[in-house]
């Protein structure tokens, strides 16, 4: 296996770019976006880390075409005012230069997909999405359906409270409905009700144990709370159930953090690295800033030879920036 090196440095979430390349990184991200929001949910998340990069590419070549499109434009305008006394013109030719249209460069790239990690909620929505359905996922009844429908409106409306008393009108119209038991927990989590919804959470479980959003949150809402034990074996149930999943060990990764056993969690976190770039995923980024606040939390606690005996474990070079 290819060593793999991970540049320490402690970083701060606030992003931060050179004065003359911030136009270009916020239009292009712009752009990007939109795209991101049109990619189907229920792709593999490796066919989702494919399209989110093909979208950052195709919007930096497009923002490239269209500036070099208007320097033509004004070459072509400052030529047309050299000849504006010629009374006839018989043919007219105007030299320019070929268009400069090129791969976006890696530094480039970067910072569009940190820009995008912090500012485009359609990709975090896009990359975690769990698509997968059974029988009980919806619900065949047509009134659970309508409130359903009506609480997901609600929800994005930001009207919570409408989007609670909608989602519960659902589950009581139908008690078997594993999307609306879902959402219901997703919104009490919204509100910091997080005792709220790991009981919606677990009906969820209830009727679908393999479900995927159910087994994420209950786990982060358990974090919330600080029952890091709870959270741990709800990560580890997750795993179970979606193998080789990134998540699993950036979810541990945390939790261990948040419990101070640093070692764990560095040992989980460098498995989540490690994953995220064999799917080549942009959540690789986030994997690398908690690498290198775990290793400042230990070298603060005299334990840099752990870190570097963690490294060698997954084969991972580190080096100072």
């Amino acid at each position: 296996m290819k060593p793999i090196t991970v540049l320490i440095a402690l970083l701060i979430s606030s992003i931060g770019f050179a004065q003359d390349n911030s136009e270009k990184i916020v239009d292009v991200a712009y752009d990007a976006c939109d795209c991101i929001g049109k990619i189907q949910t229920n792709l593999s998340t490796e066919e989702k880390s494919e399209q989110i990069k093909s979208c950052i590419t195709s919007a930096n070549m497009a923002w490239q075409l269209s500036q070099s499109m208007s320097e033509m434009s004004e070459k072509v305008s400052d030529t047309l005012r050299q000849l504006e006394d010629i009374s006839k013109i018989d043919s007219l030719i105007i030299p320019s230069d070929n268009l400069n249209i090129s791969l976006v460069s890696d530094s480039d790239y970067e910072e569009i997909e940190a820009y995008l990690l912090e500012t485009c909620g359609d990709m975090e929505t896009v990359y975690f999405a769990e698509d997968e359905t059974t029988d009980n996922s919806y619900s065949d009844k047509d009134k659970a359906m309508d409130f359903y429908n009506q609480g997901l409106v609600a929800f994005d409306n930001q009207n919570y409270k409408k989007a609670i008393s909608l989602y519960k009108k659902a589950v009581k119209e139908d008690k078997t409905f594993a999307f609306a038991w879902d959402n219901l927990g997703r919104t009490y989590r919204e509100l910091g009700n997080y005792k709220e919804a790991i009981k919606c959470y677990k009906k969820s479980l209830r009727i679908d144990p393999k479900g995927g959003m159910p087994l994420m949150n209950i786990a982060v809402a358990y974090g919330y709370l600080k029952q890091f034990d709870k959270a741990k074996k709800a990560y580890r149930q997750y795993g179970k159930v979606f193998e080789n999943n990134p998540e699993t060990y950036f979810g541990l990764g945390r939790i261990y953090a948040l419990d101070n056993d640093m070692e764990n969690a560095l040992d989980n976190m460098m498995q989540a690295y490690l994953l995220y770039q064999k799917i080549n995923s942009p959540y690789i980024k986030d994997a690398e800033k908690f690498i290198s606040i775990l290793y400042t939390e230990l070298e603060n606690q005299g334990k840099v030879d752990a870190f570097n005996r963690i490294a060698k474990k997954y084969k991972i070079q580190i080096s100072e920036d």
